[in-house]
């Protein structure tokens, strides 16, 4: 039977009505639904799909919520946050990290301080042993990260979702070809040793392969671990404070006072340590982005790729190869060149929880929002996070995957520098100074002292940098607590002091400002010199 053009047209109209009808009452259902946003960077794969699978759980909790999730790539993501942090379009929740710098300017006017909710038990926990625990406290790092707790403003600002160790990766395959055996090596001298084998299976086999996959970026995560633990038996020698561990103020303030430098013997074996692995790596790695080392390692023309636990399940899941992991071993106590200068295995020490989500200022429903923080860092949420991520858990209680138990952090050692670093220890400009000028340390050419001779040259401007912004930062801070100081001495009977980390902070603030600029003298501007 056929139908009218007539009756074809209203069957139309019809049709349009239903379905305009239809998306209406699904658009009216849809806005009926609290939507939050998150926005992140991890673009490996487990990860966002464990980040998506405890948003569909929380909405099954909570029928009426609705969780977005917006992944940036990470080489955008740090100009497209602060973008849409300007225009008023953020995400509710936004993942940032402190080694990107200037936390301190962004923390106070973008993000809320969660200070308040730390010390009340989450309430996802009932029915775990964290049942009544202060949030803060099911954290297996007590949410005192520099990712979670900022230090200057003394506030909470980020729950962790993950806790991460650096690792070298390598190609079992291959290793078997060079060398006939799987195991990596176990001391420093066998790995040189194995380094040499690699250059003469190059040249041998007329294969591009060598030791170390390397970029800009893993040199970054390599010259941490070698800095920390070349650095560990002078490292005691700035602890001022007698904390087996160095702080910023400590190893900024030492290098002003020239109480160290990089031709301090300990630190410039390490840049000769440092120097080895880049002469291992592929020529002109200096210039390379991290995804070019990824894609020499799963290419087979590098063995070894150094990364974080965080890229483990990406590897495994996109090498055609098997993949092992060991820890970098540095020169030890019986090493014939560097013992009588080192303290010990180096240990992973303290580890830090990190991926930290901050709550945005200018949020809809910032309730919601951090409501759906506690039940990302639950037993329950940090557990199907971990499981499908194959990430290190940041909550105690969770258990790892069996995969991403080969990362635990190794505790049997030496660390006197988890707190910071000597190549970043003074802050964001001297690290990146120390990343720009490393290619003085590699090939031919390069050497330790050119390296130092620059640092001599230029560090103490970049220093300078560094310290006179924390300067800022810091009297922006503590001048924000006077008004609460003075109604606090005024409230107290009896009191005739400021609270004690206040005033801690401004001691530490005239301490570094007297380094800085000596009462009658002009700044200081010759380069630090070896104790």
């Amino acid at each position: 039977m056929k139908l009218a053009p007539i009756g074809l047209a209203v069957l139309g109209v019809a049709l349009a009505a239903a379905a305009t009808l239809g998306w209406r009452h699904g658009r009216r259902a849809a806005d009926d639904r609290v939507t939050i946003r998150l926005s992140h960077w991890q673009l490996e794969g487990t990860v966002r799909e464990g980040l998506q699978a405890v948003a569909r759980r929380y909405e099954e909790l909570h029928p009426r919520v609705k969780v977005e999730i917006l992944v940036v790539p990470d080489t955008i993501y740090r100009q497209w946050m602060r973008t849409q942090l300007v225009g008023g379009t953020a995400p509710d929740l936004i993942e940032y990290t402190m080694w990107w710098g200037r936390i301190e300017e962004l923390a106070p006017r973008y993000f809320t301080p969660i200070t308040r909710y730390v010390t009340e038990p989450n309430p996802y926990n009932r029915g775990t042993p964290l049942a009544g625990v202060p949030w803060r406290d099911t954290f297996l790092d007590g949410m005192n990260g520099v990712d979670g707790y900022n230090t200057l403003m003394r506030d909470y600002y980020a729950p962790t979702i993950a806790m991460f160790t650096m690792r070298l990766f390598y190609n079992r395959t291959l290793l078997r070809e060079i060398t006939g055996r799987d195991e990596p090596p176990q001391t420093w001298r066998e790995f040189l040793a194995l380094a040499d084998q690699v250059r003469a299976f190059a040249r041998r086999e007329h294969r591009v392969v060598s030791t170390i996959g390397n970029s800009w970026d893993n040199a970054r995560w390599l010259a941490e671990p070698v800095t920390h633990g070349m650095g560990s038996h002078f490292s005691p020698q700035l602890d001022h404070d007698h904390t087996l561990s160095l702080s910023y103020w400590e190893v900024a303030l030492g290098w002003q006072r020239g109480e160290w430098s990089f031709r301090t013997p300990e630190l410039a074996n390490g840049l000769a340590v440092f120097r080895e692995l880049g002469n291992a790596s592929q020529p002109g790695f200096v210039q390379m982005k991290r995804d070019v080392a990824m894609l020499d390692f799963l290419r087979g023309h590098a063995l070894i790729l150094c990364a974080g636990s965080w890229d483990a399940s990406s590897l495994r899941r996109e090498a055609p190869f098997e993949v092992g992991a060991f820890r970098l071993p540095l020169p030890g106590a019986e090493d014939p060149v560097y013992g009588p200068q080192t303290l010990g295995p180096l240990s992973d020490g303290s580890v830090q929880t990190s991926t930290p989500f901050y709550l945005n200022k200018a949020s809809a429903h910032p309730d919601v929002a951090l409501d759906f923080l506690r039940f990302l860092t639950s037993v329950e949420g940090n557990q199907i996070f971990v499981n499908i991520s194959q990430w290190l858990p940041a909550i105690r209680g969770v258990k790892p995957t069996d995969f991403s138990r080969r990362f635990m952090p190794f505790y049997d050692g030496y660390n006197w520098g988890a707190a910071t670093s000597y190549f970043s220890g003074t802050g964001t400009e001297m690290n990146m100074f120390f990343l720009q000028e490393m290619h003085r340390l590699f090939g031919p050419a390069g050497s330790v002292a050119a390296f130092q001779d620059e640092f001599d040259r230029r560090g103490r401007e970049y220093s300078n940098r560094d310290l006179r912004a924390h300067l800022r930062d810091s009297r922006v801070a503590f001048n924000s607590d006077d008004v609460s100081a003075t109604a606090r001495l005024w409230i107290t009977p009896g009191s005739d002091r400021l609270p004690a980390t206040p005033a801690l902070l401004e001691a530490k603030y005239y301490q570094t400002a007297r380094v800085m600029d000596p009462p009658g003298a002009s700044a200081p501007t010759s380069p630090p010199q070896s104790p």
